[in-house]
């Protein structure tokens, strides 16, 4: 079996909270990313993980299989794909654009080119979104592009011949679904936690180089697009507290009582 497995690169979510309740998260001038240089990390999104660590399950657990890994962005990229093979992938496949792809479906195309020019590929394994737009549309979208089954948030998979059996999450509990190959499968949190690689996996991941597929080799840049960023911005997460004074506890529960049916808050 041949399991491509999806990864994406994003900023360490919780660096990202981080600088927003510092209020150091700003948007640079074009108002498309933001302005932290290399002081928040770049992560594999955490879903993504789950996806690898189901691949690498299905192989210990007899499954003959191949796993490639592949990402779409810049060359930023090669680390987490280094990671993957750290943890036992085979190949590494990097889709070089020079900015990271806020276009879910864009994505969805460039990976069904990429998978395209691959050999007999079974199985594709997907986060079930990304921690940085939470768009989610990929697994679906890249479904389609295949013309593969699609089974969403899933916590575990097995093979069986020409399918594959999913447990898949719901607000019911596990649902049990099987599926013919090729087949999309997006993974959850539910997976349960990812392993870490070895410190020989990883000095062995140090000597290997991803093969390289040009994006605008794989799709035009006119072509399947259907979302445009058009600008990011900051919330207002800055505390804001106000201290109430009064002569006892009695006197500032008044107090406050007045301020919250003031503010709507509360009926009077």
């Amino acid at each position: 079996m041949h399991i491509v497995v999806a990864v994406k690169q994003v900023l360490d979510p919780d660096g990202v909270n981080s600088y927003a309740l510092w209020g150091r998260l700003q948007v640079d001038p074009g108002g498309r990313s933001f302005t932290v240089g290399d002081a928040i990390p770049r992560i594999i999104n955490a879903y993504d993980e789950q996806a690898m660590e189901v691949a690498l399950r299905m192989r210990h657990s007899g499954t003959p299989c191949e796993i490639t890994v592949m990402s779409v962005g810049p060359e930023s990229c090669v680390e987490i794909l280094k990671r993957c093979l750290a943890l036992g992938a085979d190949r590494a496949v990097l889709v070089r654009q020079e900015e990271a792809p806020a276009d879910g479906f864009r994505v969805a195309a460039l990976l069904a080119a990429a998978i395209g020019r691959l050999d007999g590929v079974d199985l594709v394994l997907c986060g079930r979104q990304g921690s940085d737009y939470d768009q989610g549309v990929v697994p679906g979208v890249l479904a389609e592009y295949l013309d593969a089954a699609l089974v969403t948030i899933a916590a575990g998979i097995e093979a069986d011949g020409d399918h594959v059996r999913v447990a898949r999450v719901t607000p019911s509990g596990i649902e049990s679904v099987e599926a013919s190959l090729p087949a999309v499968v997006s993974l959850s949190n539910e997976v349960g936690l990812p392993r870490y690689p070895t410190s020989r996996g990883m000095l062995e991941a140090r000597r290997k180089r991803p093969d390289v597929f040009e994006a605008s080799e794989l799709l035009s840049n006119e072509g399947a697009g259907a979302i445009e960023l058009v600008a990011i911005s900051v919330p207002d997460v800055q505390g804001h507290c106000e201290i109430i004074d009064g002569p006892s506890a009695a006197e500032k529960a008044r107090a406050l009582y007045a301020k919250l049916v003031a503010m709507g808050a509360i009926g009077d």
